[in-house]
C-alpha cells in the first residue's frame, strides 16, 4: 500500500510537471511568435507601388461619408464606415464582385490590369488566394485565406485574412497575423430601392490574456495609430465608391470567365 501510494505520488508529480511544461511551452511559443511579428512590423520591407491608373471617374470626397473609430475593451480598436449608397447595384452584385476580385483581370484602353487595381486607382498592389475555399470555389469565398498588399497614403499595409462568410448579406473576414487572430472585419450589405446600403464594422486587436493587451497597445501606437486610421478609412470609402462606376458593366459580362472589359 505504501509503495503504491509512493508510486501514485511520483506519477502525479510527473503529470503535474508535464502539465506545467506544456503550459510553459505554449506561452514560449506565443512569445516567440510575438517577437518575430514585432521585428517584422518594425523592419518591414517597403511595398513596391504601382503607377496610378488613369481611370475615367472622379472619386467622391471621403469626408462626406460617416466614419468613426474608438478604443474599446482590452485596448482593441473599433471602427465603422457607412459607405455612400450604391445606386442600381444590388447586394448580389457586390458579393459576386468580391468573389471575383483576387482572380480576375480587366482591360481598359488596351491595357490589362488585375481587377484589384481598378478597385482603387492608386493604392492597390496585390490580392492573392493563399488557400482555397472549403468547397473549392475559386477566388474569395467561404474558407479561403486571402493575402493583400496595399497602402493608405504614405502607410504600407500587408495582411492575411480568412473569409468566414461571403453572401449577398455581407462578408466576415478574420485577420491573421503569424497565426494569431487579431480581430474581425464585418461587411454588411442591405438592398434598398434597387441599390445597396453598405457598412463595415471592424475590430482590431487580440483577445490573448495579458499579452493581448500589450499587443493591442503596440498596434494602437505603431500600426493603426490615429493618422493611419484616418488614411485607412479614406481608402475604404474611395474604393467602395468606385464600384458605382464599373461594377454594373462587368457584372453584365459574368459567365464568360475571369477577364472583363471596361469601355
Amino acid at each position: 500500500m505504501i509503495k503504491q501510494a509512493q508510486a501514485d505520488y511520483v506519477n502525479n508529480g510527473w503529470l503535474r510537471e508535464g502539465s506545467r511544461l506544456l503550459k510553459a511551452t505554449k506561452w514560449f511559443g506565443v512569445l516567440a511568435v510575438l517577437l518575430v511579428a514585432t521585428l517584422w512590423l518594425v523592419y518591414p520591407q517597403p511595398l513596391e507601388r504601382d503607377a496610378p491608373r488613369d481611370l475615367p471617374w472622379q472619386l467622391p470626397d471621403y469626408r462626406l461619408a460617416n466614419t468613426h473609430w474608438e478604443v474599446g475593451p482590452q485596448g482593441k480598436i473599433h471602427t465603422s464606415v457607412e459607405h455612400f449608397f450604391l445606386e442600381d447595384i444590388t447586394p448580389d452584385m457586390v458579393a459576386w464582385f468580391y468573389q471575383q476580385l483576387p482572380i480576375s483581370t480587366i482591360a481598359y484602353k488596351g491595357v490589362t490590369y488585375p481587377l484589384y487595381h481598378i478597385f482603387h486607382p492608386t493604392e492597390h498592389g496585390t490580392l492573392r488566394v493563399v488557400a482555397p475555399a472549403f468547397d473549392g470555389t475559386p477566388g474569395m469565398a467561404t474558407g479561403a485565406l486571402i493575402a493583400r498588399d496595399e497602402w493608405f497614403g504614405s502607410y504600407d499595409s500587408r495582411g492575411t485574412a480568412r473569409i468566414i462568410e461571403l453572401s449577398p448579406s455581407g462578408m466576415l473576414a478574420i485577420p491573421q497575423f503569424f497565426g494569431l487572430k487579431i480581430g474581425e472585419v464585418r461587411h454588411s450589405f442591405k438592398g434598398l430601392n434597387g441599390g445597396t446600403s453598405y457598412r463595415v464594422d471592424t475590430i482590431i486587436g487580440s483577445n490573448l490574456p495579458v499579452i493581448g493587451r500589450l499587443l493591442n497597445f503596440y498596434i494602437r501606437t505603431w500600426v493603426f495609430h490615429p493618422q493611419m486610421l484616418e488614411q485607412w478609412q479614406r481608402h475604404q470609402v474611395e474604393e467602395v465608391a468606385s464600384l458605382q462606376f464599373f461594377l454594373a458593366q462587368i457584372y453584365r459580362q459574368r459567365g464568360g470567365g475571369q477577364h472583363f472589359t471596361l469601355d
